[in-house]
């Protein structure tokens, strides 16, 4: 009897400590018991939210939501969500309530952003309400017009690219056998070139080469040498230019001496004075023309020997002059 009665203490110990745990829990679920402070927020949208939900301010647990009720206005359905927040604390007027989840799975509560006013609600005050953005709506949104982005523009655009790699591809497997086969025939080409490049700059062609640069160069000398001495020879026209000026002024002169005597010649021998100055300055013409040919063709004939020098094989790809008879027949 006595070990029954020690039974029937522990059974009610047992139940008497799960009681008082499950009001503890209660009591923390609900915001504790007694008074409690009553403010009144709307939404359009209360998803997550029901009776129980948490109400934090600043992130501290002060109460929980109350009571959800629906209500029409302006043609839009709203709701009225009453909470309830420990009593005597204080709220500043311009203070938020926000629908806040810290993640997607988290938990969602209602947070009361803290205003920076000096006066404080009372107690059945309303507080704004601030909707937070719906992250799986603004997902799906995003999916949506991903989608509707991908089957309207990037399908098409990859179908596009699809037959254009095809018909690339058919177009290089058909004239593929055609490219190795110019490939092929380039190569041999190449290869007869080479075989008798040997052949052409053999050791005559190389005497050859090297003889005709000697001739220009000699040439090249002797031109110069010519026009060196025709430089000469102009300025021994000039001398004589100056001197039958001279034999000039002193004919004039002795002309105006002897005026009276030889009137009658003077004209004749002005005449053959001024002939004689006309053919020296036309020969000096001349020799100023010949002058300038020889040092053209001096300049020429250096410039042929260098070109020669540099590249040899400029005697060897000229073509040969035409023939006048063979033309004419």
């Amino acid at each position: 009897m006595k070990r029954d009665n020690v039974n029937y203490l522990m059974v009610g110990s047992v139940v008497l400590v799960g009681f008082t745990l499950m009001l503890y829990a209660l009591y923390r679920l609900t915001g504790g018991v007694g008074e409690n402070d009553h403010y009144y927020t709307n939404y359009l949208n209360v998803g997550g939210l029901n009776e129980g939900t948490p109400v934090t301010y600043q992130g501290y647990k002060l109460g929980s939501v109350s009571k959800i009720e629906p209500y029409k206005q302006e043609g839009k359905t709203h709701y009225r969500v009453t909470i309830m927040i420990r009593d005597g604390w204080k709220i500043p007027t311009n203070s938020v309530a926000r629908i806040y989840s810290e993640g997607l799975l988290a938990e969602t509560v209602i947070n009361i952003e803290e205003g920076d006013s000096n006066q404080y609600l009372a107690t059945g005050s309303e507080l704004q309400g601030l909707q937070e953005v719906d992250v799986f709506k603004a997902i799906n949104s995003v999916a949506s017009e991903t989608s509707g982005l991908i089957s309207g523009s990037v399908k098409p655009l990859l179908d596009n690219i699809n037959s254009l790699v095809s018909a690339m591809g058919d177009q290089v497997d058909s004239n593929l056998p055609q490219i190795f086969d110019d490939l092929s025939r380039l190569v041999e080409t190449l290869q007869t070139g080479a075989d008798r490049i040997p052949r052409i700059l053999n050791e005559n062609v190389e005497m050859k080469v090297t003889r005709a640069v000697e001739n220009g160069e000699e040439m090249s000398a002797n031109l110069l040498e010519l026009s060196q001495g025709l430089l000469q020879t102009r300025k021994a026209v000039d001398a004589l230019l100056e001197q039958s000026s001279g034999t000039i002024k002193s004919v004039d002169s002795l002309m105006e001496e002897t005026q009276g005597s030889v009137s009658e010649n003077r004209v004749d021998l002005r005449k053959s004075v001024l002939a004689l100055k006309a053919s020296l300055e036309t020969v000096a013409d001349y020799t100023e023309t010949i002058l300038h040919n020889l040092e053209a063709s001096s300049r020429h004939m250096n410039e042929f020997s260098r070109e020669i020098r540099d590249n040899p094989g400029l005697l060897l790809g000229s073509k040969p002059p035409r023939e006048v008879g063979s033309s004419n027949e």
